[in-house]
């Protein structure tokens, strides 16, 4: 859905808040999905792209087309943000998908991660759109202690 504004039922029309939740929600269910993948590093792959459509869709809401090439380096800076936060919970699970039946364990794990950072993602991006910036001016290292903040928020919900 890349509109601002969309109609359920006949009378009911739901605001820019209503929609971006719903992707951000979506997205964060899909990422959790992807690390069910039971290559290592294909998960994540996967998870990166689920991430990028995310912000896509935000950014066009907000009237900005972005190609996906544009928003790679963003979404590898952010998750490098997060593993930090979160890495040491994810050694051992990332290890265990390389043995039989350990990968249940690992992608459990995988997929809060992945949802979390999904979420957090999404938040910012679009406090960031509602304070009237633009991808143009989209600073990482700006917006870190928002980012831990939102994906600390989803990790202990």
């Amino acid at each position: 859905m890349n509109t601002a504004t969309a109609t359920v039922g006949e009378s009911t029309a739901l605001t820019k808040e209503d929609v971006t939740n719903k992707l951000i929600n979506s997205a964060s269910t899909w990422a959790a999905a992807s690390t069910l993948i039971p290559v290592n590093g294909l998960d994540m792959v996967a998870l990166a792209a689920v991430e990028a459509n995310l912000i896509i869709d935000i950014s066009s809401l907000y009237g900005e087309k972005l190609p996906k090439y544009a928003v790679s380096g963003v979404i590898s800076t952010l998750l490098g943000t997060l593993l930090p936060v979160y890495g040491a919970k994810l050694t051992v699970p990332f290890l265990l998908k390389w043995i039989p039946f350990g990968n249940l364990v690992g992608a459990a794990t995988m997929a809060g991660f992945g949802a979390a950072a999904t979420y957090a993602i999404g938040k910012v991006f679009v406090n960031h759109y509602e304070n009237g910036g633009t991808f143009a001016t989209f600073d990482p290292a700006a917006v870190s202690s928002e980012l831990k903040a939102d994906f600390a928020s989803k990790v202990k919900s």
